[in-house]
């Protein structure tokens, strides 16, 4: 649900601090296999998560997307990282061309799915995570209750445990944006159950939104038309719980993650003068310098002129961070030193 990527760069303290990056290009032909589900993985109860897998060898990169990003929120690091072994993105419940599930969507749930996933697909330990944005939670909780599966992880701009909770105790008009993101998404799923918004009305544009310049048109149209109640639904329940009962299952699944190689990007792009910003971006650098600290091969690296969605405005720093860990898992020796480095975004 690539549309909605506006919904969760939302999440994110620097989403608001900085200016867009220009993403848009000629849209690449190559790009088609996305307007159609490449593997339909049946994960019981009726249920079927869409499921992309290129190269070979081992450990298994998984991408997991932001909320509501379908699998082309990676397109652009998906085959130069499936030159180095085996990388697999795959649509959450009510995303692209996977069915919805049960609510609440609870990080719980979440990693459980994705649990399901890679039995059912086959998918073979040991795993190197990817995750951006609000997926950072739930793979973490897969990590930290799946130890001997995860080998290692890169978590992209993740969002973090009582993240909203946390800028509205530093920063009180936060509360209308946190509501007002809630309601929107409310509104959406109430207005697709009416059916399908007119093309060009004020509820298309808010609600399926604009086509992403660099894919194929076919690539935009099909994507579009997946884009239901039940998607937001889904998306909803995610962003609730998110809010409240995920945190609560990630700070209670905590643990250290010894010396599994672990990077943290941090968007640093334009700044903002705007005080509350500055406020939440301090906030938001020091939750990522204090994940990178559950390993003591972890570090939170800054990724200057950067948006949200590193994996698209700087892609290579992505390939970068993914292949360094996969290349620690192989040889068991750090590429880097074994410290945290703790750095700040400047606005």
């Amino acid at each position: 649900m690539k549309r909605l990527r506006r919904t969760h760069a939302a999440i994110a303290a620097v989403a608001l601090a900085m200016t867009s990056t220009p993403l848009w290009a000629v849209p690449d032909p190559a790009w088609s296999i996305y307007a159609r589900p490449r593997q339909l993985v049946s994960i019981g109860n009726h249920r079927h998560l869409n499921l992309y897998c290129l190269g070979s060898g081992s450990p298994t990169v998984i991408l997991d997307g932001g909320l509501g990003n379908d699998i082309t929120e990676w397109r652009k690091v998906h085959a130069p990282l499936a030159k180095t072994t085996r990388v697999c993105a795959y649509d959450r419940a009510g995303v692209g061309f996977s069915d919805p599930g049960p609510l609440p969507r609870t990080a719980a749930a979440l990693a459980a799915d994705l649990d399901s996933l890679t039995q059912a697909a086959l998918l073979r330990p040991p795993y190197v995570l990817v995750a951006s944005s609000l997926a950072g939670l739930h793979a973490r909780l897969f990590a930290d209750t799946r130890r001997q599966q995860v080998a290692g992880m890169v978590l992209v701009d993740p969002s973090f445990e009582h993240q909203v909770a946390r800028y509205e105790a530093a920063t009180p008009a936060y509360t209308a944006a946190a509501q007002s993101q809630v309601a929107t998404l409310r509104r959406c799923a109430e207005a697709l159950r009416e059916g399908r918004p007119a093309a060009g009305s004020q509820t298309y544009q808010d609600c399926i939104g604009a086509p992403d310049e660099d894919l194929p048109t076919e690539v935009n149209d099909a994507l579009a038309a997946r884009i239901t109640s039940d998607s937001y639904r889904m998306i909803l329940s995610e962003l609730q719980e998110f809010n409240g009962v995920s945190g609560d299952q990630v700070d209670a699944s905590r643990r250290s993650y010894g010396a599994m190689p672990l990077i943290v990007l941090t968007a640093g792009g334009v700044g903002t003068r705007d005080p509350d910003t500055v406020i939440r971006t301090r906030i938001w650098t020091e939750m990522h310098d204090r994940i990178a600290n559950l390993s003591s091969h972890g570090t939170n690296r800054i990724v200057a002129n950067a948006t949200h969605h590193i994996q698209l405005s700087r892609p290579e720093a992505v390939i970068e961070a993914v292949n360094e860990v996969v290349a620690e898992v192989r040889t068991g020796r750090p590429r880097r030193p074994a410290t945290l480095t703790l750095r700040r975004a400047t606005h």
